[in-house]
């Protein structure tokens, strides 16, 4: 029963993050049709993103915060409900700069998510479905996505991208009434769930870690999202291939971006550091995005694919472990709504900088500019990492 209990749960935590992407990622996926059709700049287009990452970011402090008094069943509901509600909006305004505030306010409504999701998970999920549950939730940020771009790539084939977000408000909508529908009535929590009232006093080391995962996060944000928001118009300007077949081929990322998230899961059972993990991964990072600038340069296509697909699994892998692994493997000192909420904030302090920034030094430098900064970010990375992976100890 317990398991029957447990996989609900899980199933309908994934449901609720997956839509999610699905309703703040139809964006960038249509971004490069939306540039064309309205007229505007890479940085007007871009400021719209860093709109909704900077709510986004911001809500996500507060909500690790505030998530240990919400009633999970009402509140995911209500959020995917106004995202919902807001997605309708954004092909109905087509005016850019009413479209950041729509985004903005999609930002505020869905901060509520991830943290409340993973306090929800690590309360009545039980121990020893943790590391599942753990897989199963870093695979949303590759089924969303890729949902999300393939919606756009069919609607901007045969349609236009203002169809993308009117799907976007569907799933969403029937995704809040599954979620309400299977959430039931609210049942015991797990033993996992730290005793209200009981101070935990947090170390050194823990703070360290801490310390080291926020920088990573905000150097996984960076990279994470400008690679997903600017992938399609590298491809449409430096490749000369239609809009929709650029967006088509960006699903690569997410599709195979999934079998990083496995690989990561498989990874922590023979490394426990999370910090040497991260190294590993960003070392990884630094060498594609040098691969990118080659393949710029001589025009290859299958090669500079290859490179932005590598770079997305690394991501993919570094997201599963500052905002899933670290939170639930330090569930009984930290809480994990908490742990979870306050660095995927980091994680949205780089995707905020990255939308619009990236794509002013595009029109100013050109691409070429925009991944040497991703490389650079990458080995900066590596090394902060250093200062934890030498620690034996599963925390940092």
């Amino acid at each position: 029963m317990a398991n029957k209990k447990d996989g609900r749960i899980i199933f309908i935590c994934w449901l609720a993050y997956t839509a999610a992407y699905v309703g703040r990622l139809n964006y960038s996926a249509s971004l490069v049709a939306i540039v064309s059709d309205l007229g505007i700049t890479k940085p007007q287009a871009g400021l719209v993103s860093s709109c909704f990452f900077f709510a986004y970011g911001a809500g996500q402090l507060l909500n690790g915060i505030l998530s240990k008094y919400y009633n999970p069943k009402k509140m995911i509901f209500a959020s995917l409900f106004a995202s919902s509600a807001l997605n309708i909006l954004m092909p109905i305004s087509s005016d850019i700069s009413v479209m950041k505030y729509i985004w903005l306010a999609n930002g505020i409504v869905q901060s509520v998510l991830w943290s409340t999701l993973i306090k929800t998970i690590s309360d009545f999920v039980s121990d020893k479905n943790v590391s599942k549950a753990i897989f199963v939730m870093s695979t949303t940020v590759a089924a969303g996505t890729f949902t999300a771009y393939g919606i756009s790539a069919l609607c901007v084939k045969f349609a236009s991208w203002h169809i993308t977000f009117y799907i976007a408000s569907a799933v969403l909508l029937i995704s809040s009434f599954i979620w309400m529908i299977l959430y039931g009535e609210s049942s015991k929590a797990s033993a996992a769930e730290t005793v209200k009232g009981e101070k935990v006093k947090i170390s050194r080391g823990m703070i360290t870690a801490i310390v080291i995962m926020a920088f990573c996060g905000i150097a996984n944000g960076f990279i994470k999202d400008g690679i997903n928001t600017w992938v399609p118009s590298v491809l449409y300007e430096e490749f000369n291939i239609s809009q929709s077949f650029s967006i088509l081929l960006t699903l690569l990322l997410p599709l195979l971006s999934m079998f990083g998230t496995g690989l990561a899961n498989k990874i922590h059972t023979k490394i426990e550091s999370h910090s040497r993990m991260n190294q590993m991964f960003y070392f990884a990072a630094a060498v594609l995005c040098a691969g990118i600038i080659a393949s710029l340069k001589f025009k290859s296509l299958v090669f500079v694919m290859i490179c932005f697909i590598g770079v997305a699994c690394t991501m993919s892998m570094i997201n599963n472990v500052i905002t899933s692994m670290f939170p639930l493997d330090n569930r009984k000192l930290l809480g994990a709504g908490f742990a979870a909420g306050l660095l995927n904030t980091f994680c949205y302090v780089g995707s905020t900088v990255t939308s619009y920034s990236l794509g002013a030094v595009s029109d100013k430098f050109g691409w070429n500019a925009v991944f040497i900064i991703m490389l650079a970010v990458s080995a900066f990375a590596v090394i902060i990492c250093f200062f934890g992976a030498g620690k034996k100890k599963r925390n940092i």
